[in-house]
């Protein structure tokens, strides 16, 4: 997530908030900017959360997919928490379809070699006080979501917006706005390729876990077993034992005895 004063911004894929790398903010010009892993594929959504306290000011949250405007929503002035999701696009007054990942097309037509937008792979929050004017038609927000990149491009883009499920809506106008001085706030998402994001690294590889080191223990005392085997044929206190004693000489004889080194630990580093 990204927050500058009371505005938090984010992008969900899965209903879960995807995580931001390498976040840079610039309080002149109200912006924060990070990256975030993308996948062809998986559909995505836009959030904003205005905590500031309620005011006379009207104040909406816009949205920008690839350098093209979408459309935005207007904060609730009485109410302290409220957030504004953005997940579709419209394509007609009655139909929007998703936002989603997609691949971008290469081409090795030279006409495309630096045709392609400064702002593609880049989806921004822009928050701004504003002033209404007349309905339209949001048919007329015709997002443009075919992308060719040409193969010799130094922009490692691979991934663009397109547009996913299409879904049935009752009859919507949108209204005109006008952003009023300076945005308050402006979030920049710049989406790629998960591994091209750790090939750079702005993902960091994970730290590999060190194992701890084993403990070895091993007894080296000579003669254990046979001294509990002969546990049980050591004389009472106060008999006698002829034999045994002439068997314990006879031993000591053959077998020369060293002190007991103890107890001996072995450390075996796995690391």
């Amino acid at each position: 997530m990204l927050k500058l004063q009371e505005y938090t911004a984010w992008i969900s894929v899965d209903g879960q908030p995807l995580d931001t790398y390498a976040v840079e903010t610039s309080l002149a010009t109200n912006e924060v900017t990070c990256w975030i892993p993308s996948e062809a594929g998986k559909e995505f959504s836009v959030h904003c959360q205005n905590t500031s306290a309620p005011g006379l000011d009207t104040i909406g949250a816009f949205v920008y997919i690839d350098g093209q405007g979408c459309h935005g929503s207007l904060f609730e002035r009485w109410n302290v928490n409220h957030t504004v999701k953005f997940s579709h696009a419209f394509v007609s007054d009655r139909i929007t379809k998703s936002f989603v990942f997609s691949n971008v097309r290469l081409t090795d037509e030279d006409e495309f070699v630096d045709a392609s937008s400064a702002d593609l792979g880049q989806i921004q929050v822009r928050v701004c006080k504003v002033a209404l004017g007349e309905y339209y038609n949001p048919a007329q927000n015709q997002l443009q979501t075919e992308h060719k990149v040409h193969e010799r491009s130094k922009k490692a883009v691979t991934h663009c917006v397109g547009l996913g499920e299409e879904t049935m809506i009752p009859q919507t106008m949108l209204r005109k706005s006008q952003c009023i001085g300076q945005p308050l706030a402006k979030f920049t998402f710049k989406y790629r390729d998960r591994n091209l994001l750790k090939a750079n690294g702005i993902i960091p590889f994970p730290t590999p876990l060190k194992r701890k080191a084993s403990q070895e223990i091993i007894d080296l005392t000579v003669n254990d077993v046979q001294a509990e085997g002969s546990r049980f044929n050591d004389p009472v206190r106060g008999e006698q034992n002829p034999q045994g004693t002439k068997e314990t000489e006879r031993r000591n004889k053959k077998v020369k005895q060293e002190p007991k080194p103890g107890v001996f630990v072995e450390v075996i580093d796995l690391t």
